[in-house]
């Protein structure tokens, strides 16, 4: 396994997590934060990459803005140099999600468009890949990206330790995932380095997710362990392969503002 897959489930989990009930994403705190990525999960692993992921708002849609950059030196000189840019928009309904992909590999770019709609009865993607559009049929009751984050601190918070649902996962699969996950011990988690900015008061939870596939295999195509906060901010990630492990960890926070919005 080579390891651009491992920055895709690092882009994949961001986007899960950050898809709950719409009525409980009112509560989730617009901000922006910064990741310093590592190879490996000791504090001295080295530094191969940074992440980014901004949650914005409006009188009418949350939005998305996700980077991640690696660059990891592999055997003879060669590098593999790796990048997906996330930009979506989903209305606080939780119905829809508009988004933009845009990956590069070693300086090859490629671009995906995508329009999802989720409903009780029925959910749909109509994608545009490179090579084709595509109109996709896809589970009921599905969660969407910004919806995650909610879904999961709705369950935290009614005293329930343990989750699991559907959401659609853009930057991996382009498709639905399953995610099963609950609260984990405090010293499951990583250390906190001496890097780390301090989350906001609030409640938090250290937590674990497997995510699977809807079809196939019922192996989790990877697990991930972090501290979630109470307003969806995320910190002290661990992504596990299977094969290889990676860490993630908060550097820098910005709290954005909220907008006044008319009631009627």
């Amino acid at each position: 396994m080579t390891k651009v897959p491992l920055m895709l489930r690092l882009a994949a989990f961001l986007a899960a997590i950050s898809a709950v009930t719409p009525c409980a994403a009112a509560d989730l705190s617009p901000h922006e934060g910064k990741y310093v990525v590592r190879l490996g999960t000791s504090a001295s692993a080295p530094q191969v990459g940074t992440a980014r992921q901004l949650l914005g708002l409006d009188c009418r849609v949350w939005r998305l803005e996700r980077d991640v950059l690696t660059d990891i030196a592999l055997t003879g000189g060669l590098r593999l140099t790796s990048g997906s840019e996330l930009r979506g928009v989903e209305p606080r309904d939780g119905a829809a999600f508009d988004y933009e992909l845009r990956r590069t590999h070693n300086g090859r770019e490629s671009t995906i468009t995508g329009r999802i709609s989720a409903g009780k009865d029925s959910s749909r993607a109509s994608l545009v890949f490179p090579s084709r559009p595509v109109i996709l049929e896809l589970p009921s009751d599905l969660v969407l990206p910004v919806s995650a984050f909610a879904r999961v601190i709705d369950v935290l918070k009614s005293g329930a330790t343990s989750f699991s649902f559907l959401v659609y996962d853009p930057e991996l699969t382009s498709g639905a995932l399953r995610v099963e996950g609950g609260i984990v011990p405090a010293d499951a988690l990583r250390p906190m380095p001496a890097d780390t900015v301090s989350l906001p008061e609030g409640a938090a939870w250290p937590i674990e997710l497997a995510f699977t596939r809807t079809e196939g295999s019922t192996r989790p195509l990877f697990s991930v362990l972090a501290l979630l906060h109470e307003g969806g901010i995320l910190d002290r990630l661990t992504i596990n392969t299977g094969l290889v492990a990676a860490s993630a960890d908060l550097v820098g926070l910005s709290l954005l503002p909220r907008p006044t919005c008319p009631t009627s």
